[in-house]
């Protein structure tokens, strides 16, 4: 068996590992989320109110209120800005991965640089872009947003029928 091929069936099995994992990940998140709407649809058949989300953090998140200890700097990151973020991270990968391919697959170091150095650097600039943008925006609604609180807890009372 020659270097190449003992190569070629380890990198196969990383993937088959990788999608087997990737894959227990997807069947495990949607029989917890199938189980958190199966006690979501219990309380509503009991008569009692649900809380409005499930995770309260990202309930609060959404309704524009300010997660406890987050920084000025996190509350000011928009949709935008984290899609820069993540476009920058993205590209830098992909721009190394690039580099390291063409430079050991053609044997060619000075034109894996290249070709993997600008996606990489298109990266560094998306990643930049993101930085500028969170220093630039103000935070919504004019003050420091407030901690959401819940509606002070009554006793419940079963619904008539």
């Amino acid at each position: 068996m020659r270097i190449e091929e003992a190569l070629l069936i380890i990198m196969a099995l990383f993937i088959l590992a990788g999608a087997g994992l990737m894959m227990g990940t997807i069947v495990n998140r949607r029989k917890m989320r199938e189980m958190d709407h199966r006690e979501r649809l219990a309380m509503i058949e009991r008569g009692l109110m649900p809380s409005p989300e499930l995770d309260p953090v990202r309930f609060e998140a959404a309704a524009g209120f300010a997660p406890p200890g987050d920084t000025a700097a996190n509350e000011r990151q928009t949709a935008t800005a984290v899609r820069y973020r993540t476009a920058g991270v993205l590209l830098i990968g992909l721009g190394l991965g690039l580099m390291i391919l063409i430079a050991f697959t053609a044997g060619q170091a000075a034109i894996g640089i290249g070709v993997g150095g600008a996606w990489a650097i298109l990266g560094a600039a998306s990643l930049l872009n993101y930085f500028l943008m969170v220093q630039r925006e103000e935070p919504r609604g004019g003050g420091p947003p407030t901690r959401w609180t819940p509606p002070p807890s009554r006793p419940q009372e079963p619904p008539t029928n």
